[in-house]
C-alpha cells in the first residue's frame, strides 16, 4: 500500500481540513489549494486514496469524503462448528469452541470454522489439521470455493462460479488457517 508524496499531501490536506472545518473539502477547494488546473487530477488522487483504503467517498455528492480509521491488526475469535472427515461434515452441538484467527480472514459476523480430518481436500491444498474459514453467505470479499451438499448428502468444494443446483450451499471458503 505505497502512497506517493502527492497522494500523501492530498490526504494530509483533507485530514487537516476535516479537523478544522468538521466537513470535507470539495474537489474545487483541493484543486485550488494545490494549484491544479483540473479537477480530474484531484479525482485521480481521491480514487487512489479510496483504493488504498484511506478514505471513503460517496459518488456524486459534494463534501462526502470521510477518513477511514486504521483498524488495529488484532485477532478474531470464530466458532468451531464442525469437522470434515471421510464421511463428510459432522456438525457440533452449540456451545462452540472459539478459536483465534487472523483478522484478515474474517469479513462478517457469520463466519465460522470447520476442522479438517480427511485427505479428500488435498487437491485444494487443504490438509488434515487445517481449519477452513467459511462465510455462511457468498460475499464479494471472497472469491474462494463454495461448499455444497449434493442430493446424496455428500459435501464438496466447488469453484465460486459453479452454477449447478445443489440441495444446499453451506458457505464460501474465505481462508485456510493452519497451526504448527
Amino acid at each position: 500500500m505505497a502512497i506517493t508524496p502527492k497522494q500523501k499531501a492530498v490526504f494530509e490536506y483533507i485530514k487537516d481540513y476535516i479537523v478544522e472545518n468538521e466537513f470535507s473539502p470539495t474537489f474545487e477547494e483541493i484543486a485550488h489549494h494545490f494549484k491544479y488546473k483540473s479537477k480530474g487530477t484531484v479525482y485521480k488522487h481521491i480514487k487512489a486514496l479510496k483504493l488504498k483504503g484511506l478514505i471513503r467517498q460517496e459518488w456524486n455528492r459534494v463534501r462526502s469524503i470521510e477518513l477511514i480509521g486504521k483498524r488495529k491488526k488484532t485477532a478474531s475469535f470464530l466458532p468451531l462448528k464442525a469437522e470434515w472427515g471421510k464421511g463428510g461434515i459432522s456438525w457440533y452441538e452449540p456451545k462452540y469452541e472459539l478459536i483465534c484467527v487472523p483478522v484478515d480472514m474474517v469479513h462478517n459476523n457469520n463466519a465460522f470454522l470447520i476442522y479438517i480430518k480427511t485427505n479428500s481436500l488435498d487437491k485444494h491444498n487443504i490438509i488434515i489439521g487445517d481449519y477452513i474459514v467459511v462465510d455462511s453467505k457468498k460475499t464479494k470479499h471472497s472469491m474462494g470455493p463454495i461448499i455444497v451438499e449434493n442430493k446424496k448428502g455428500a459435501q464438496s468444494l466447488q469453484s465460486a462460479s459453479w452454477n449447478r443446483d445443489p440441495i444446499q450451499i453451506i458457505g464460501q471458503l474465505s481462508g485456510v488457517f493452519r497451526t504448527f
